[in-house]
């Protein structure tokens, strides 16, 4: 028999799309052949540190619509 404690836990779980619930990391190097590290989160956003002390960052943030209308009640 489960407890509220255990239905609290398994109702606390969550899943992110794609199936990937890690960081993605990635280390190359540039065309001077110093090192550079991208990391990707499960949302898509990098973040791309240089190892001449820069750092990039691309997020991805999905598309917003707004609609505004008048509706007039007599």
């Amino acid at each position: 028999m489960s407890t509220p404690i255990d239905r609290d836990k398994l109702l606390s779980i969550g899943y992110l799309g794609g199936g990937r619930t890690r960081d993605r990391v990635t280390e190359t190097r540039d065309a001077g052949g110093k090192l550079v590290k991208a990391t990707t989160d499960p949302l898509g956003n990098t973040v791309t540190q240089h190892s001449h002390d820069r750092q990039d960052v691309q997020i991805n943030l999905p598309a917003v619509r707004a609609y505004m209308g008048v509706e007039e009640v007599r």
